[in-house]
């Protein structure tokens, strides 16, 4: 049977309990028996917070399935909606021999939500766990196909943030008994998506006993947060018990964040201590000091136990989980990453320190909608509203679908034509209910390195040079004027702060002091002999500065522009710059309508920095808040909290902390 829950009270996901033998309800279900699309559901597998799975079968063809319908009561949420939705969205972008596959995603009228899954026979992780530590030789196979899982969704921006054991399934497939599929996407983030910020629904993200200390800290994650969660499951099967196992909610959250585990193998003698040494660095408390991903961890895990010659020696190579982290092997961080930076081949000689996987603090998206040039493969050519951008696919706006698994070709502004796969429809009924645009998802094929990087910018609002051949230069073109013209195509492309060249924690003074040298600049360009193409640009150029130096030089529309970002330290320069605490209470309620939970989540992780806080340590509370700041930008009371905490370091120390 695939899902199991541990009936534990820290659970806050769709992991599901099996219904007790014998247990009836007071009424009988009205789904079983019924009719489903092309499916027949058979039973109950099982029932959790968010839903209940039941196992269906083709009515043709006899194929079993699983079938998980969201609770009716949760419906009218659309938060928990699109947090459903988004599972099968994550799930199909990964696209991995060890995640349970997604076949279809529907709504059964008037508001029963459901995804169609591969149905799983075998056992959850959390059933040999019971029985107690677990021999290394069969342990470390199942984690190393966890990370390749892993390190797959993590290259494509997904984080799945809700590691447990009772998401994790075994099977038998042929000779091998221990085959793994991960389940439960339904929280995951996608780094590509700033409707990925909108999960919270005022409970803990996450289960407590496996979270990173990031996660407990209200930090933004990447994927570092599943290597710590799945070094707390390896800690699980080399001890039998977790590290803080036992612990109350609030007290296991604070261990995450400040108490270091003991070595797994003090803990069972039978553990080797190269293995043990290779846990407590994927449980390392700062996401830099971990594996640079989880298939090194993997890869450490292996060698441990393959080669018990070399305990000692790798065990002098590894670092502690100490909080300063450091040293490891040298290996590739998975590909497409964002910094875009080459990263050290494999055997690079100890020591060096490779780019963290995924940038914890990256910048936010640059939130568009354009219009892209589409082609299908019966010739036609539409001109599409593109949303949803990301490195790995979009989602086109459209009335007419293409069949699914059809190949299209897209031109992008400045990245030029890419292929695609038809991946989903979404059709009129759907988006009704799922409140989203009618069209198709596509996933891009064979995209280059340079057109990665340009789809990066521009899911970001980066200015992104031409991939195709720039045009010839008309001879009535004045080739001084050209050279500035060409810088300035490209910044215009950006947002506000991209188009003035500014940092985004620019004052409110250089804002309208850049505009000014910019609109100066511009107006001796038009008095130069241009051409008639030149004098547009120049034009085009002169109102977007002017709309740029509107918003940002105007406290009050910066302060909305830059919440929307999550840019706080642009809001804070608003209100160094005399905004007042009342002008920001409009801009922030639409702003937390836009992102439901949000208070509730500042709340929860207000207790780290009251500890931090209380016990002297400034510089963590201060780091604390700033992160809380990255949830909520325009809560004048943090932003207050965080020029206190300011004043308290400079009096005890005579300098400054970091930032502003």
């Amino acid at each position: 049977m695939p899902w199991r829950g541990g009936g534990d009270d820290h659970d806050t996901n769709l992991s599901l309990k099996q219904p007790a033998a014998g247990h009836t309800h007071d009424a009988p279900d009205p789904l079983i028996g019924s009719q489903v699309g092309s499916y027949r559901i058979l039973r109950l597998l099982g029932t959790g917070g968010m839903g209940s799975v039941y196992l269906g079968e083709h009515s043709g063809i006899g194929s079993r399935v699983a079938i998980k319908f969201l609770h009716e009561h949760l419906a009218t949420n659309p938060d928990l909606v699109q947090r459903f939705y988004a599972e099968a969205r994550a799930v199909n972008v990964i696209g991995h021999a060890n995640i349970v596959s997604i076949f279809d995603m529907n709504v059964l009228p008037p508001n029963r939500y459901y995804l169609v899954m591969e149905y799983l026979e075998g056992q959850s992780l959390d059933e040999p766990i019971k029985q107690g530590p677990m021999p290394m030789a069969r342990a470390v196979p199942i984690l190393s196909q966890i990370c390749d899982a892993l390190d797959e969704a993590h290259a494509q921006g997904v984080v799945h943030r809700d590691l447990k054991p009772e998401n994790v399934m075994l099977l038998r497939r042929g000779r091998q008994s221990d085959s793994v599929k991960l389940l439960d996407f339904g929280i995951a983030k996608l780094h590509v998506n700033v409707a990925g910020r909108r999960t919270a629904t005022g409970v803990i993200i996450g289960t407590p006993d496996y979270m990173a200390p990031e996660q407990a800290g209200g930090e933004n994650v990447d994927g570092r947060c599943d290597q710590y969660s799945l070094g707390i499951i390896a800690y699980e099967l080399a001890t039998g018990k977790t590290p803080f196992a036992g612990m109350p909610i609030t007290a296991m959250l604070v261990a995450h964040l400040t108490q270091e585990a003991r070595p797994p193998h003090l803990v069972n003698p039978e553990v080797p201590e190269a293995l043990s040494m290779a846990i407590m660095k994927a449980i390392a408390k700062k996401p830099e000091a971990r594996f640079a991903s989880c298939g090194d961890f993997a890869a450490a895990l292996e060698q441990a136990v393959q080669r018990p010659a070399l305990q000692k020696r790798a065990s002098s190579e590894l670092p502690s989980a100490g909080p300063d982290g450091g040293g490891g092997r040298a290996t590739p961080t998975p590909p497409g990453e964002p910094d875009g930076k080459p990263t050290p081949a494999l055997g690079a000689p100890l020591g060096t320190t490779p780019p963290p996987p995924h940038v914890a603090a990256a910048p936010p998206r640059f939130v568009t909608r354009f219009e892209v040039e589409v082609k299908f493969e019966n010739g036609q050519v539409a001109q599409l509203a593109c949303t949803d951008l990301s490195r790995a696919g979009c989602f086109l706006v459209s009335d007419e679908l293409p069949r699914v698994f059809s190949r299209v070709n897209i031109s992008f502004p400045s990245v030029g034509a890419l292929s695609a796969d038809v991946v989903r429809h979404v059709s009129a009924e759907q988006a009704q209910a799922w409140n989203m645009p009618r069209g198709f998802g596509v996933q891009f094929q064979s995209v280059r390195t340079e057109q990665r990087e340009g789809l990066d910018k521009l899911t970001r609002g980066l200015p992104v040079a031409p991939s195709a051949p720039k045009p010839q230069v008309s001879l009535a073109d004045d080739p001084i004027a050209e050279r500035s013209l060409g810088e300035l195509r490209k910044r215009i492309q950006g947002d506000h702060y991209v188009v003035l060249s500014l940092a985004n924690d620019a004052a409110v003074p250089a804002v309208r002091a850049r505009g000014r040298d910019l609109d100066r600049q511009l107006q001796e360009l038009k008095r130069r002999p241009l051409s008639d193409g030149q004098l547009k640009q120049v034009d085009a150029a002169l109102q977007r500065v002017q709309e740029a130096v509107l918003v940002l030089g105007t406290v009050q529309k910066r302060a909305e522009f830059d919440g929307l970002r999550f840019n706080w330290r642009g809001v804070g320069m608003c209100l160094a710059a005399g905004l007042r605490v009342p002008e920001l209470d409009e801009p922030r309620k639409r702003f937390l309508a836009a992102n439901p939970g949000t208070e509730a989540r500042v709340q929860l992780h207000l207790l780290s920095a009251d500890g931090f806080e209380k016990s002297g340590a400034f510089q963590d509370a201060l780091r604390s808040v700033e992160h809380l700041l990255n949830i909520d930008p325009l809560n004048w009371e943090l932003h207050n909290r965080r020029k206190a905490l300011m004043r308290r370091m400079t009096s005890g120390s005579g300098t400054f902390p970091h930032g502003r």
